[in-house]
């Protein structure tokens, strides 16, 4: 492994569950609605199988700083821990299809993909019940938009109420930062470029040490953050204001989240 501060610090993190457990006793719950769903598309005897995947996944994205792709096991940063499992998977895989050149690796997780892809019913379906499940989340958070969002900028106040809660001190205009224990450093801040009219503004998340702080896990929207707890990304599917900002105190708190892992160790 290459002599980073970083790689050895990410090197001891607990992993997806103990993460996921933490983020669900706060009151989150879609990204863990979505697990049970692909589990029931699967089947319950799949369970196993799908949470080892998503373990391993998450332990790989992890170590390579989200520079990689587990389901086509390519990393830009090598990994300390290589999963000989994914690798199995990877080795007994299908021909691929043309049309889905990176599909994941667990089969029955790709025909999801699929039906989700090419079913409009199904696809209805879905967008109607996470739609459902947002709402009442919301409602218990006690989320409020009070007057709404019409431009981007306007998500700025409550990211600055979600991250000075959480104990983010302002670094810039736009962003936070927190330092935990071993050195770690964790910031957030927010993409507003482009239409300025609302739109789903790219959170963004970085994490470095101090002793060395161009050397980062820096990663834009909910991509990596989804392979480190599947189904966080679910949080990015908003069709109005109050499911958008649900999304960003969701993002933030599992973001949070993960820095408290570490400041245990």
């Amino acid at each position: 492994m290459e002599e980073h501060p970083l790689l050895h610090a990410v090197a001891n993190w607990p992993g997806r569950r103990p993460t996921q457990l933490r983020f669900e006793a706060l009151g989150f719950s879609i990204h863990k609605a979505w697990q049970e769903e692909i589990i029931q598309f699967c089947g319950e005897q799949q369970s196993p199988l799908l949470n080892r995947y998503w373990d391993e996944v998450a332990i790989e994205t992890m170590q390579s700083l989200g520079q990689g792709a587990p389901d086509q096991r390519a990393f830009v940063i090598q990994p300390q821990y290589r999963s000989v499992f994914l690798d199995e998977l990877f080795a007994a895989r299908a021909p691929i299809e043309p049309a889905y050149p990176s599909p994941p690796l667990v089969r029955c997780v790709f025909e999801h993909f699929k039906k989700v892809y090419l079913d409009a019913e199904f696809r209805e379906q879905r967008v109607a019940f996470f739609s459902g499940l947002q709402k009442a989340e919301a409602e218990r958070l006690g989320v409020d938009t009070a007057g709404g969002l019409k431009e981007k900028k306007d998500v700025l106040p409550f990211l600055k109420q979600f991250c000075t809660a959480l104990g983010f001190e302002d670094r810039s205009r736009n962003g936070w930062r927190k330092t935990v224990s071993g050195g770690l450093v964790f910031e957030i801040g927010v993409w507003l470029g482009g239409n300025v009219f609302r739109m789903w503004s790219p959170l963004k998340f970085r994490m470095f040490h101090v002793d060395e702080p161009k050397y980062a896990l820096d990663v834009e929207g909910a991509a990596v953050l989804n392979r480190l707890v599947p189904g966080a990304a679910a949080y990015t599917h908003c069709s109005n204001d109050r499911e958008y900002i649900l999304g960003v105190r969701a993002l933030v708190e599992l973001f949070n989240v993960i820095a408290g892992t570490f400041g245990d160790n």
